[in-house]
């Protein structure tokens, strides 16, 4: 097990180059504390975001589409960077992770138009949210039940979110209810909870693509499921990743990935993260 050190935008952060490959890892549930009355004595994050990029391919014939937006067949992570493109976007946000509070807001425009995004409550998901080093070499400890956690690994082969991307070490991730504006009107969810709102989600992380906007395996192979434990990551880059969609549910779409009827996924390359520890 190799440890390293790495800066992203001034902020020194402890990393290990690790498989979690579970056969090597005994895991470790532990629930989110209470967190409510820790806000005054807790950590302060702030982040500002620009350099936007749509990871969003329609793969065929639209069969499905929300307010005019293609809901179905997309690809929503586009491995292979092929079709990823360049827009105009900001985003910002402001976190006190030990009392579960804060607000991120973010804009950007595409071929539909002028979008927002807002999220000022913060909710788990059904997964756990996080894997982190146990108190013990070669242990981990899941988080389960916290929506907003910190130096955490997640995705690949994690457990915690799906294999759609490599297993990366976030400084900051968030789950909860979005609300979202299209060229100034809402933009609600039609299909199951949280309707009329979105299940939100963001990762401040480090880099997942190459050069060339490819997600790749170590040993240079185009990701892809199937690989979740052998995927290639950046630890001088520091990306937000921003992603709002419907809640699973037991319908089959021909989304892949993810499978859910409506999955919208914008990044951002140039990020700046402040933390302020409260007295």
């Amino acid at each position: 097990m190799k440890m390293k050190q790495q800066t992203h935008s001034g902020i020194l952060v402890s990393g290990l180059v690790i498989s979690l490959a579970a056969t090597f890892f005994t895991a470790t549930t532990v629930a989110s504390p209470n967190k409510h009355h820790q806000a005054k004595s807790g950590t302060h994050i702030s982040m500002r975001a620009s350099g936007a990029r749509l990871i969003r391919r329609v793969t065929g014939p639209v069969a499905n589409s929300v307010n005019g937006v293609p809901a179905e067949p997309v690809d929503s992570f586009d491995w292979s960077g092929s079709e990823i493109t360049p827009i105009r976007g900001h985003a910002k946000l402001e976190i006190d992770p030990a009392a579960n509070t804060g607000t991120i807001k973010a804009d950007w425009e595409d071929e539909y138009g002028h979008w927002t995004y807002k999220q000022t409550m913060f909710v788990p998901p059904s997964h756990p949210t996080g894997i982190r080093m146990g108190s013990t070499p070669g242990s981990l400890t899941e988080i389960k039940g916290d929506p907003v956690t910190t130096n955490i690994y997640l995705h690949g082969d994690t457990g915690a979110g799906g294999p759609v991307i490599p297993t990366l070490f976030n400084l900051l991730s968030t789950w909860g209810p979005a609300k979202i504006t299209l060229n100034g009107e809402p933009f609600d969810n039609p299909f199951d909870g949280p309707a009329p709102m979105w299940a939100g989600h963001t990762m401040i992380s480090e880099g997942v693509r190459d050069a060339n906007g490819a997600v790749r395996t170590t040993s240079g192979e185009l990701y892809n499921m199937m690989l979740k434990s052998e995927g290639q990551t950046f630890p001088n880059d520091l990306v937000f990743h921003l992603v709002f969609h419907d809640a699973p549910g037991p319908e089959m779409t021909t989304n892949v990935p993810p499978p859910l009827s409506f999955f919208y996924h914008v990044s951002f390359g140039k990020v700046k993260v402040k933390i302020k520890h409260n007295n």
